[in-house]
């Protein structure tokens, strides 16, 4: 048996060598570029699933947006609307008390007087005030107090919105 291999010249050894590592390596080289197309889709794969995902949360999150944007749109005509709508109640009164000639639509205040007070209330004579007595106030008076309820009105329809704008705002997080 080793007589015939005698009869095959020696480069043709080292060209079988050759071309078996070349096959091995070629072998390789394949199985390798199989597993990273493999490896590449699976990439590619998750990269889409995570884009989707993404996108998901996305649109979730700008859905919940106009939401919350349309409640507080809701929320700020209704404010404004009460609020108009209490100052044109203060501006009527005003006009009705204001220019009232009648004794039943004058602007009176009720008054106490202190105790602390009586002394003085006694050296003013029998035309003082006594306790639970009402004041008429002037017209000058009368037009600031008007003006006074107007911005407590106003001051208070303003925390009002407020405090529901924060509600809805922490409701939509």
């Amino acid at each position: 048996m080793s007589a015939w291999l005698k009869l095959v010249p020696s480069w043709t050894w080292w060209l079988l060598a050759v071309v078996l590592v070349a096959g091995v390596q070629q072998y390789r080289l394949i199985t390798t570029q199989a597993d990273l197309a493999d490896t590449r889709a699976a990439w590619n794969e998750q990269l889409r699933l995570t884009a989707e995902a993404n996108a998901a949360v996305i649109l979730k999150q700008q859905a919940d947006r106009l939401a919350l944007e349309g409640r507080l749109a809701d929320l700020d005509t209704q404010s404004t609307q009460e609020l108009s709508n209490a100052l044109a109640e203060n501006d009527r009164l005003r006009t009705l008390y204001g220019a009232a000639d009648d004794e039943r639509r004058r602007l009176r205040i009720e008054v106490r007087v202190a105790r602390a007070d009586a002394t003085v209330s006694a050296t003013t004579g029998p035309g003082s005030l006594g306790d639970a007595t009402s004041v008429e106030l002037s017209a000058a008076a009368g037009s600031a107090v008007w003006d006074i309820r107007g911005g407590m009105i106003s001051d208070r329809a303003k925390l009002e919105y407020l405090q529901e704008w924060a509600r809805a705002v922490r409701a939509g997080e």
